[in-house]
């Protein structure tokens, strides 16, 4: 039922930032949804109760392009894309830990991050939009 959500807000997100992201808009896209592409094996491979070692490293290969996107971007929104996928790295960390955290919750947090790190997407882009039009036109 949260799929349907998820992937017009994916493919919207990606289109949006392809189309009016620049360079680091296109490079966020073809990233994210190639780890969309490999989480879904992924997520089979496992299960919630336990440690997700594939999703593990799907999300930590994520947050690692992430982290490069954002060292070489002059825009703000891929800190916070980057600091939302790595709260999802933590929560992988977390189980390791914790051998009793429970699976309902792990699976949750897991997921729960994405949705900010989407938002802060368009967000981000859209305010860089309007910054570089506000300084080409001062009022």
């Amino acid at each position: 039922m949260l799929a349907a959500p998820f992937w017009v807000l994916t493919l919207f997100t990606c289109g949006f930032a392809a189309l009016l992201g620049g360079k680091d808009g296109r490079w966020f896209a073809l990233i994210f949804l190639l780890s969309v592409l490999l989480t879904m094996p992924a997520q089979l491979l496992g299960s919630w109760h336990g440690t997700q070692f594939w999703l593990a490293i799907v999300d930590t290969l994520l947050f690692g392009a992430l982290v490069w996107l954002m060292l070489r971007s002059n825009s703000y929104w891929p800190i916070w894309a980057a600091a939302s996928q790595f709260l999802t790295v933590l929560t992988h960390a977390v189980t390791l830990l914790l051998q009793s955290f429970s699976d309902r919750i792990y699976e949750a947090l897991s997921t729960v991050w994405v949705i900010p790190l989407l938002l802060f997407t368009i967000i981000g882009i859209e305010l860089d939009r309007k910054s570089r039009h506000d300084r080409a036109y001062p009022a």
